[in-house]
């Protein structure tokens, strides 16, 4: 049975749902990781090809350009109607994607927006910079290429069931991934825009793919993240989270997860065993980047922040998460003395009962 609650303020609400809550509520910080407090949700971040700046894409309809150095808003690209999700960027110019359907340029050192593209029906959620053309993919269910020459679309195509959610391009740019709630990723030939090839195995939404090499990660709703080989499509790895896994990237011997528990967690990209858990963020994880071994993480709590990976980070993330888990126990053990009686005296009570009942 499902507990409503009756709290003044909580109506309508589940103890579950409240306990998430408060449970969100001591995690609130803007400290951990040298969090960068952002105006709005962060949705996507990239990183400069010099690495001096983030670029943020945010749901209060605008890129910010953040100066890394410093943490401090050099520049904001405004002129998107909606939510800004999806970004790529070259010397010069900066791409966009948003809600509001349409694909927009920028030049990076003016922040003017040069051209508007159009032709989605619904959301664009992903957006990818191949060679000289631009990849996006929709709510609407198609995948779009647009000319960076012409500014025109070039080609169209509508395989996919239900939204694309990202994309992804082979080293050599041969080859086009896109992921879809629709729970599969199909395999596109960048040049024809003729499908190579379709994945499945996944449960349900796929929020996130990536390419390296052979081999393709895919993160889901299904609380996996998986690794395929990009030519078979034969899945040789599968690791398990606790709730929806939102962004992948891969960090040298590293695979680094972001979910919708907050946390963010890195694997061993040989064996799959879970390395560490990187606790800091206060709601879902939904983009990473990497620069060497520093990690980026942008959040629907309205942050980026950066993170180590040397060995001497992780072990400090290891033993602080022990510390905490221990103090947990021990503040649960406290409560459970005020509640009444311990797990021990209960058992020494259940005993004497027992004994009394011999005795009659």
């Amino acid at each position: 049975m499902v507990n409503v609650s009756q709290e003044s303020g909580a109506f309508f609400q589940t103890d579950a749902e409240i306990a998430k809550q408060k449970e969100k509520q001591l995690k609130y910080n803007y400290t951990a990781g040298d969090a960068i407090k952002l105006g709005s949700k962060a949705l996507d971040i990239k990183l400069s090809q010099d690495e001096k700046f983030i670029y943020v894409a945010e749901s209060g309809f605008f890129v910010r350009k953040v100066q890394l150095s410093t943490s401090k808003t050099v520049k904001l690209f405004k002129g998107h109607e909606g939510p800004v999700t999806a970004m790529a960027l070259t010397s010069q110019h900066l791409w966009t994607g948003s809600w509001d359907k349409t694909v927009k340029q920028w030049d990076l050192v003016t922040g003017e927006c040069l051209a508007t593209l159009e032709g989605h029906t619904d959301f664009i959620k992903s957006l990818i910079l191949v060679g000289e053309h631009i990849f996006t993919g929709s709510s609407d269910c198609f995948i779009r290429k647009w000319s960076i020459k012409t500014l025109s679309c070039v080609g169209v195509e509508k395989k996919h069931k239900r939204t694309i959610e990202s994309l992804a391009v082979s080293l050599d740019g041969k080859y086009l991934f896109s992921g879809s709630s629709d729970s599969t990723v199909i395999k596109w030939d960048t040049e024809t825009m003729k499908v190579l090839h379709t994945f499945e195995g996944h449960d349900t939404s796929i929020y996130c793919v990536r390419v390296w090499e052979d081999d393709l990660w895919t993160v889901s709703a299904d609380k996996t993240a998986r690794r395929w080989n990009t030519s078979t499509g034969v899945i040789d790895m599968v690791l398990t989270h606790p709730d929806r896994v939102k962004s992948l990237v891969l960090a040298g011997p590293y695979v680094v997860t972001g979910s919708s528990d907050d946390d963010i967690r890195v694997w061993d990209i040989g064996s799959g065993k879970l390395i560490c858990t990187i606790e800091g963020h206060f709601d879902e994880v939904g983009c990473l980047e990497i620069s060497g071994s520093t990690l980026y993480s942008g959040s629907l709590d309205c942050s980026v922040r950066k993170w180590s990976l040397t060995a001497a980070s992780i072990k400090i993330y290891n033993e602080t998460r022990e510390a905490k888990l221990k103090r947990l126990e021990e503040e649960k053990t406290e409560e459970q003395k005020k509640d009444g009686l311990t797990e021990e005296e209960e058992r020494e009570l259940a005993e004497l009962m027992l004994s009394d009942d011999d005795d009659e």
